[in-house]
Parts: structure tokens; sequence; C-alpha cells
């Protein structure tokens, strides 16, 4: 896609270089001059009525040129259109409505730290490993974001447990659990989140070893976890402005 863009070097030049257009087109009766005319040299003008021949040195820099001018194309980007009823449920169980790259794009705005690769991988493995148990990993990946501080940590749990969601952490001075790798601690996460709101059976064999002392589907959305996850009575609320702030994402 191109435009026409109009080139001059001034105001002045402009108009002196159109008043010598009209001029030629008065004196010559309105002709036009014709590079096809092998008789006539490409300067020469007549008028209509051959009472005169006028000779003028007409060159490039007396006319106003014009040149072909490239714009790129406006890409519009598609984006998940929200919704406020879908913040209004927010189910556990479920499915997520967004990709990876969404997902690590959140996370690494609001934690420009985080290398974009290991932005996606976390993302990647919250929608594989929410896929296998049937959650919604929208929800999970908000209340990681939550429980980590994007990713920042700076509780008492540490980044090489491998935590995600303050398993384990039951009183000040307790760390909580750990888990071999960033894979296992998000299953023993998405497990977890399982335990409170559905009492179907587990795709993988469990590695959250505190999946016993939960009752079985005891709640179905991300306000009921409140005074069960964490005891903070606003810890449902919290998440939910995470995952709204996550739907409107660009």
């Amino acid at each position: 896609m191109f435009k026409w863009q109009i080139v001059y070097t001034s105001k002045r030049i402009l108009i002196q270089r159109i008043s010598l257009i009209f001029i030629l087109l008065i004196l010559g009766g309105g002709g036009i001059f014709s590079e096809e005319n092998n008789k006539s040299a490409p300067n020469s003008f007549s008028n209509l009525y051959q009472t005169h021949r006028i000779l003028v040195r007409v060159q490039q820099k007396d006319f106003i040129i014009f040149r072909p001018v490239d714009y790129p194309k406006q890409v519009v980007s598609r984006k998940f259109s929200f919704k406020p009823s879908v913040i209004k449920q927010a189910p556990i169980m479920g499915k997520g409505r967004l990709n990876a790259i969404t997902l690590a794009d959140f996370l690494t705005h609001n934690n420009p730290k985080i290398p974009i690769a290991e932005a996606k991988k976390i993302a990647t493995l919250y929608i594989e490993e929410s896929a296998a148990e049937g959650v919604n990993y929208d929800v999970a990946f908000s209340q990681m974001c939550l429980e980590t501080g994007f990713l920042r940590y700076g509780g008492q749990v540490r980044p090489r447990q491998n935590n995600f969601c303050g398993l384990g952490v039951v009183g000040k001075g307790t760390q909580g659990l750990a888990f071999p790798t960033e894979r296992i601690g998000i299953r023993a996460h998405i497990q977890h989140l399982k335990a409170y709101a559905s009492t179907a059976a587990l795709h993988y064999k469990i590695v959250d070893t505190r999946f016993r002392f939960v009752h079985r589907g005891s709640i179905k959305n991300i306000d009921d976890l409140a005074g069960k996850w964490a005891s903070d009575k606003q810890y449902g609320r919290k998440i939910r402005s995470l995952l709204k702030r996550l739907y409107q994402t660009k």
C-alpha cells in the first residue's frame, strides 16, 4: 500500500513553480507537452493559433515532484474479548481462555526481570498440567502471580523450591514444600486446586502431599478460596482482580 507524497523545499518556491505553470498554459493557449512529438524539442511550446513560438527552458526543479511513499500495513492483533460475566463466575474447574504467549506477556509485563523464554515455559506448563486435570489455567496462573509476586518471591518460599502457590506454608517461619522441578511444582498446585473444586480422580500420580487434608469438592470458584487456601478474607478478590487484568491484557 502506498500514497503519493508531495515534496518541495519551501512555500515560496512552490508558489513560483505553480505560477510558471499557469503562465505557460496561458501563453500556450492550453496546449500540453508531448514526448511523442519528434519534430519539436521538448522545451518548445506553441499556442493554439500558431501566432507565436515561445522557447522556454524547462528544468525538473521548476516543477513539483511526486514520489510514491510506502506505508507499513497496519497489523490488527486479535485478543480475547473480555466479558464481565467471565470474571463474575471464575470457576476453578474448566478450560482456560488464553494462550501461553498472553500469559507470558502478562508475567513479564509485571516482572520485566523474568526472561521471556522462562515466562513462556511456566505458562506452557500451567496450560498442560491444568488441561490434564480439567482445571481453569487462567485462574491457576493468576493465583501463582499472587502467591509469588509475579515470580519475585521475597516471602517465606524461595525460587529453588519450585513451589508456586505457597503449599505447606502454614505459619510464620515455615518455608513450605519443595519440588524437584518446575513441572512437578506446578502439578502439585493444580492437584491442590482440583482437590478443593472437584471429586474426580487425578490424571497423574499424587505429588501434592497435602492433598489428603482437603475436603474434596468443597468449593467451586475463586471467592471460596478465602479462609480455606489462605486466611486472608480478601484472597479470592485479589485473585479475581489479577484475572481481570489478565483478560484485559492486549
